[in-house]
C-alpha cells in the first residue's frame, strides 16, 4: 500500500532465525504426535501448517502493519485446534484464550500507529524505526513500553496475565499443546525484545526493573504453584510460566548490566543470550512434556501423577522419556535447560547481584515438583489399574527421541548457539 508506505517486508536476523528453526522442527513433530487423530483429518493438518506460516510470518516481518497482521491472524488456527480439538471444556478455554490474547494486543495496535506517526517520514519500516529511535524518551515512551509489556507479557506469558495458559493447555489437543508451548509463547519474548529494547531503548533503561521485578514474581509463582498440580498437562504449564520469568529476568539484566558500564558488560550479555536460549530451550523441553502428558492422557485416561505408579514395569519407552524430559525441565547439566539457566544467572549475578540466589532458589522448588512426579509416576509399586498399560507407539517414539537428541546436542555443545547469540546481543545492547 504505497500511500500508507505499507510494504511486504520479510528479514532475518540471529534471533528470528532461532525462532523460526525452532518452529519448522516442532511443527512436523506435533503433527508425528497427532498420528491417531481422526476428527477432521484434513482440517487437523490445514491448522498446523496456518498457524505455522503465521507463526514464521511474525518473526520474519520487517514491516509493523505485517507483523500485527501475522500476530493477529495466528490467534486463528489455535483458536480452532482448542475448540474443536480439544477436551470436554475446550469452547470456555479457547473462547478464554482468544480474548486474552485478543484484548492484550490492542497495546500492541497503538504503540504500532505510534511508531508510525512519530516516525518523519512516517513509516511502518522496523529497521528505519529501530535505526531512527522516533518515539520521544520520557512520559510517552515509557507509557508505550509499558503497554507492550502487557501484551507481550499476555502472550509470553508472565504474572499476572497468565491465566488463560492452563485452561488453554489442558483443552488443546497433545499437538496443539506442543505448537502453542514450544513456539506460541515465543512470540512474547521475541517481541519483547525486538519492541521493547530495541525500539524503545530508553525507556528500556528507565524500566528494566519492572521487567525483573515481573521475572522474578513469575519465576517464584510458577515454581511454587507447580508442586500443588496433580495434572501432569496442569503442571508443565505452570512450569512455563515459571520458565519464561527467567526470559524477562535475562533481558532486564541484560539492560541495566550493559547500559551501567564498567565490569558488567560480558555478564550482562550472557543474561541476554540466555534469555534468547531459554526460549529455544523451553521449546524442545516443554514439547516433549507435552507429547508425554498427552500420550499419558491418550493411552490410560487420565493424567493425574496421583493415579499412576510404577509405570516404568510395564511401559519402560514411556517412562525414558519421560524422566528425561523432566530432567531436561529442571536444569540437569549436560541437557539443554542447564546452559540456559545457567548463562541468565551469570547475567543477574552481573547486574544484580546477590539477587540472583532468588531465582537459584526456584531450582530447589522445580526439583522437587519434578521429583516428587517421577518417584510417583516412574517408579515404586506399579498401581495393579495399568497392568495392561500399552508402551509408546513408533509414531510417538520418533519425535521424542528427536526431541531427546536435541536436548544433549544443545547442552553439550550450546556453543552452536551461543556464541552468534553472544555477538549478536552484544550488537543490540551495545545500541542502548
Amino acid at each position: 500500500v504505497p500511500t500508507l508506505n505499507v510494504n511486504y517486508f520479510f528479514g532475518a536476523d540471529e534471533l528470528s532465525v532461532i525462532l523460526v528453526f525452532l518452529n519448522a522442527l516442532l511443527t512436523p513433530l506435533a503433527l508425528a504426535i497427532s498420528w491417531d487423530e481422526h476428527t477432521r483429518v484434513p482440517e487437523f493438518f490445514a491448522m498446523f501448517l496456518f498457524m505455522e506460516t503465521t507463526i514464521s510470518g511474525v518473526f520474519l516481518s520487517l514491516d509493523l502493519f505485517q507483523f500485527l497482521v501475522f500476530w493477529e491472524v495466528g490467534l486463528v488456527p489455535m483458536y480452532f485446534l482448542i475448540a474443536v480439538w480439544g477436551g470436554p471444556r475446550r469452547r470456555y478455554a479457547a473462547i478464554k484464550f482468544f480474548l486474552y490474547t485478543f484484548l492484550a494486543s490492542l497495546p500492541l495496535l497503538v504503540a504500532v500507529f505510534a511508531f508510525y506517526f512519530y516516525s518523519s517520514p512516517h513509516t511502518f519500516d522496523m529497521t528505519a524505526i529501530i535505526a531512527s529511535v522516533p518515539v520521544p524518551p520520557g512520559a510517552v515512551a515509557d507509557l508505550a513500553f509499558v503497554g507492550l509489556l502487557i501484551a507481550f507479557g499476555t502472550k509470553l506469558p508472565t504474572w499476572p496475565l497468565h491465566t488463560w495458559l492452563p485452561d488453554a493447555h489442558v483443552e488443546a489437543p497433545t499437538g496443539g499443546s506442543v505448537i502453542l508451548a514450544g513456539v506460541l509463547l515465543k512470540l512474547g519474548g521475541y517481541g519483547l525484545i525486538r519492541f521493547n529494547v530495541q525500539m524503545l531503548p530508553t525507556a528500556a533503561v528507565d524500566l528494566y526493573w519492572l521487567l525483573a521485578l515481573v521475572g522474578i514474581i513469575s519465576i517464584l509463582y510458577g515454581a511454587l504453584v507447580c508442586i500443588a498440580q496433580d495434572d501432569l498437562k496442569r503442571l508443565v504449564a505452570f512450569s512455563s510460566v515459571s520458565h519464561m520469568g527467567f526470559v524477562t529476568l535475562g533481558i532486564a539484566a541484560g539492560v541495566y548490566g550493559f547500559s551501567a558500564g564498567g565490569g558488567y558488560g560480558r555478564g550482562a550479555v550472557l543474561g541476554f543470550s540466555g534469555a534468547i536460549f531459554q526460549m529455544f530451550a523451553h521449546g524442545l523441553v516443554s514439547a516433549a512434556l507435552f507429547m508425554v502428558a498427552g500420550s499419558l492422557g491418550h493411552k490410560i485416561g487420565t493424567r493425574n501423577i496421583s493415579d499412576l505408579g510404577g509405570i516404568a514395569k510395564k511401559a519402560p519407552r514411556f517412562a525414558t522419556f519421560m524422566m528425561v524430559s523432566f530432567l531436561a525441565s529442571l536444569g540437569l547439566p549436560g541437557l539443554v535447560g542447564f546452559v540456559a539457566e545457567f548463562s541468565v544467572f551469570v547475567g543477574v549475578y552481573a547486574a544484580f547481584g546477590l539477587l540472583v540466589f532468588v531465582p537459584i532458589l526456584t531450582v530447589v522448588f522445580t526439583a522437587a515438583y519434578y521429583i516428587w512426579a517421577m518417584q510417583r509416576a516412574i517408579f515404586g509399586p506399579l498401581n495393579p489399574k495399568w497392568e495392561t498399560m500399552p508402551d509408546l507407539h513408533r509414531f510417538e517414539v520418533a519425535p521424542l527421541a528427536v526431541l531427546t537428541l536435541a536436548f544433549a546436542v544443545f547442552g553439550i555443545v550450546p556453543i552452536l548457539l551461543l556464541d552468534f547469540l553472544s555477538t549478536w546481543s552484544q550488537g543490540i545492547l551495545g545500541g542502548l
